[in-house]
């Protein structure tokens, strides 16, 4: 890994590796579109674990380094969605009777739910869960601290799942696209995890130093 790459070019292409994996997530799960009623497709994985594995390691000329990155983002993300698909029920109660006692108008429904059914903030819990999984394989993978990454990893899936949807869907009324809906939410909800990902691994990780 070169030492002399910046926090902002390194944050720059993380956000782009992950936003292009959230932007495909979001073509695929259009593509389900109308019997779509879960946003965790499993074709999500692959995506995710693809192009933000590289992305966290752009910089690194290394296959093996690579292959890690690629491989913790596939076992990351897939022990996140069985684990929360397996319990997905209570998850989503609590996650929304937690943000139903929050007084915000722009987390009212018609702001956070996609077309036809999918409330993605009501899954809130669900991202924070999978976000700190995936953080965690990262984190062992890559070596470097564990609770530094974990918990910026869960922060960003959340924030994305709670920010996404509402310009997503802003976006997509301007101009009366439901797919680009779909397109901007998941991308927003992939740069802002790898956002907070190379966040955290650029702040901890050696070479970096």
């Amino acid at each position: 890994m070169e030492k002399n790459i910046s926090l902002a070019k390194y944050l720059l292409v993380c956000a782009l590796g992950f936003g292009l994996g959230g932007l495909l997530w979001g073509l695929v799960l259009y593509s389900e579109l109308p019997d779509l009623e879960y946003p965790f497709h499993f074709m999500a994985i692959v995506i995710m674990g693809v192009f933000g594995g590289v992305s966290l390691v752009w910089f690194n000329k290394s296959i093996r380094e690579i292959s890690k990155s690629i491989l913790a983002g596939f076992l990351g993300f897939g022990v996140g969605f069985v684990t929360t698909g397996t319990f997905v029920y209570p998850l989503s109660l609590i996650s929304g009777f937690l943000l139903s006692t929050i007084p915000f108008p722009l987390l009212e429904k018609e702001f956070t739910v996609l077309e036809p059914n999918i409330y993605i903030t009501g899954y809130w819990l669900i991202f924070l869960v999978i976000g700190t999984i995936a953080s965690l394989f990262y984190a062992l993978f890559l070596k470097t601290k564990i609770w530094s990454l974990i918990w910026r990893g869960g922060l960003g899936f959340t924030s994305g799942s709670l920010i996404g949807p509402i310009i997503g869907n802003v976006l997509g009324n301007t101009f009366n696209s439901l797919l680009i809906s779909y397109l901007a939410t998941f991308s927003l909800i992939g740069l802002i995890l790898g956002l907070f990902l190379s966040w955290g691994i650029y702040k901890n990780k050696k070479p970096f130093s």
